[in-house]
């Protein structure tokens, strides 16, 4: 990639998408999702089903497709994952491969009390979560951006969902840095 996507990762309903939209509108930048670029809803008629039969082929197609849409003149905010439920239900980390290859500026991993990740699943999924279950996920999801971070020697920034301004902030330092490049 072209070395300007900053990676927002966190686990299903964390709140990264609302984060990222608001910052990416205020400061008219492109804010993409992991689900939307490899087209998540033609691999599942259920838009809730967060299970991953495939995730070394969800992550080719990602990239690819990815590879389609970034232009090295924009800063992007890509709203993802470090690790996925597969299709057993267990947790399975997204492969050192893929954020190799999408070459993030900065990783950002967002976290949340597991309560309101479940409350907000709940609200806009109708599924209840087991709460053990979520915090298991995000302490597996910041053991492997931690890894990430120093696997590809980038900056790691760890947040909670309400944290706009800090974001905010990176982002506009990344895009200063970018210009003076």
């Amino acid at each position: 990639m072209k070395g300007n996507i900053i990676f927002i990762g966190g686990i299903h309903g964390v709140g990264k998408g609302t984060l990222c939209k608001n910052v990416a509108s205020e400061l008219n930048i492109t804010h993409i999702t992991a689900s939307e670029v490899l087209k998540w809803d033609e691999f599942t008629s259920d838009s809730a089903n967060k299970y991953v039969t495939d995730i070394q082929a969800t992550q080719e197609r990602l990239l690819c497709n990815l590879e389609k849409i970034v232009q090295p003149e924009q800063t992007y905010l890509l709203d993802g994952h470090f690790c996925l439920f597969n299709n057993e239900g267990k947790i399975d980390k997204v492969p050192d491969k893929t954020f190799i290859r999408i070459n993030p500026v900065k990783l950002v991993l967002i976290t949340e009390n597991p309560e309101v990740i479940c409350s907000r699943l709940f609200q806009r999924d109708g599924i209840e979560y087991n709460i053990r279950l979520l915090e298991q996920m995000q302490e597996f999801e910041k053991a492997h951006a931690l890894y990430i971070s120093n696997l590809l020697n980038i900056e790691i920034f760890e947040m909670q969902s309400e944290a706009y301004a800090t974001l905010k902030e990176i982002v506009n330092c990344q895009r200063t840095k970018s210009y003076n490049n």
